[in-house]
């Protein structure tokens, strides 16, 4: 990957997105922080999307996510 990918990549919103993401979900998994049950099962549909959504885009072409 040349050092244009990289700069690129960095500065994805999906990329840091994701990273946010990740970083709530370990919190809210490994710390365990009690939140209410409606809160815990949107979270847990929606972080790994956005996870997800941050490893599959691909911010160098324009035709794809």
């Amino acid at each position: 990957m040349s050092k244009f990918q990289f700069q690129t990549r960095l500065k994805s919103w999906a990329l840091w997105l994701a990273v946010a993401a990740l970083i709530v979900f370990m919190v809210k998994e490994f710390i365990g922080i009690d939140i209410g049950d409606t809160v815990n099962t949107a979270m847990n549909l929606l972080l790994p999307i956005l996870i997800a959504f941050g490893i599959v885009n691909d911010p160098t072409n324009k035709n794809s996510i």
